[in-house]
């Protein structure tokens, strides 16, 4: 895909081997997760680990990519989770692991995907032209779908069946190549201007976050999104290996066989924007995501299992696009980065909560509770989110 200048190609190519890596390490530490317990609500911590950094650092990682380069930012990401994750092979080889070790490995490279997604955000808008956004953003959100939920997945079940540290020693070496490939990018600095501290700047992109407009209604949905998502999917892998009696190979197979949805949905969303309103456009997206996860609910197989994930991916997919696009047109460039923190930072806080809550949820009443109770709320979503962006 040729979109806007010459540098876009170079980090659409960054995001496809991180994602591929990503992809096979997120069904890979799951599996590891299992290996060493069956309590769901240990499982569910490990995925709450993942996303607590966003709570914790998101605001002033944000505040810090408006004062420098984002490309920076994400090449000592990359380097940085690179390494960590080959410490990880040699203490497996070790086998020095524990459940407590994979909480600190999924917290830290929580932190570097942080510093990562934002500044990637940040980055899009100086390389590609506006009237390109739509398809610059659909072409990273494909490249996400592909290596996270089509390819990455089913290597990584089927590498980990073969010895557990291949799925994290490959990730580590496309995170490597992709701090590589993001190397000669170079964008100009921001302006100078007067230096205040790190939080008081951060806290100005929250404050235009909470201004209504448009902008804090769609970030306010993914939230909830977020978190009745997390809900489930942070146990899927007990229900998967358990009622469901799949393998691990089978479960990162059922995992990828359902990406095809999200893919789909990251490549056609440049042509359903160009046919269809955006408005109607995400409320659809809702509504798929509350069908499939029902049908998982009550038919729990691997088939209703790749239906969730694909349709799921291809509703969140959807509503990425145009969401991140909408926040890279309707925020100042200068607060780009710190809104685009604020508003990750309040998604990403749905994310553990909704993790640990599902977790809780499915010790006590059920693998399948989690599932029923995003259904609902989804289905609800689309028609209070139909209402209240009427007027915008």
């Amino acid at each position: 895909m040729d979109v806007g200048r010459a540098p876009y190609p170079r980090v659409l190519a960054a995001a496809a081997l991180s994602n591929l890596g990503d992809g096979v390490r997120l069904v890979a530490l799951p599996l590891l997760a299992a290996a060493l317990t069956r309590d769901p609500a240990l499982v569910g911590g490990l995925t709450a680990c993942a996303y607590l950094p966003w709570v914790l650092f998101g605001l002033p990682i944000g505040a810090l990519v408006d004062r420098g380069r984002p490309e920076v930012f994400m090449a000592v990401a990359n380097v940085g989770r690179a390494v960590l994750l080959g410490l990880l092979t040699v203490m497996l080889l070790l086998d020095l692991r524990s459940m407590v070790v994979l909480y600190a490995v999924a917290f830290l490279l929580g932190v570097g995907e942080a510093a990562y997604d934002n500044a990637a955000q940040s980055l899009i808008p100086k390389i590609v032209p506006d009237a390109r956004l739509e398809s610059a953003n659909s072409g990273l959100v494909t490249a996400e779908r592909v290596g996270q939920d089509l390819i990455g997945p089913a290597a990584g079940g089927v590498l980990f069946a073969a010895a557990m540290t291949l799925p994290f020693g490959l990730n580590a070496v496309t995170l490597a190549l992709a701090a590589a490939l993001l190397a000669g990018i170079r964008t100009a600095g921001p302006a100078s201007a007067a230096r205040r501290a790190v939080i008081r700047d951060a806290v100005e992109g929250m404050r235009w976050l909470v201004r209504p407009h448009l902008v804090r209604t769609v970030v306010l949905i993914g939230c909830v999104m977020n978190f009745v998502t997390l809900a489930w999917e942070s146990t899927l892998v007990l229900l998967a290996v358990g009622p469901m009696r799949l393998s691990d190979g089978g479960y990162g197979v059922m995992l990828a066989a359902g990406a095809v949805g999200g893919v789909a949905g990251a490549m056609v969303t440049p042509a359903l924007v160009r046919r269809f309103d955006r408005r109607w456009l995400q409320v659809a997206a809702l509504a798929v995501c509350a069908v499939v996860d029902l049908a998982l609910a009550a038919y729990p197989n691997p088939v209703t299992g790749a239906l969730a994930w694909g349709g799921t991916g291809a509703g969140f997919a959807v509503w990425n696009v145009l969401s991140v696009t909408l926040r890279q047109r309707e925020v100042p460039p200068e607060l780009l980065g710190r809104v685009n923190s604020a508003s990750r930072t309040l998604s990403m806080a749905a994310a553990p909560l909704g993790a640990l809550a599902g977790g809780a949820l499915a010790a006590g009443a059920g693998l399948r509770a989690p599932l029923w109770i995003a259904g609902v709320a989804l289905t609800v979503l689309a028609v209070a989110f139909a209402v209240r962006s009427r007027p915008a």
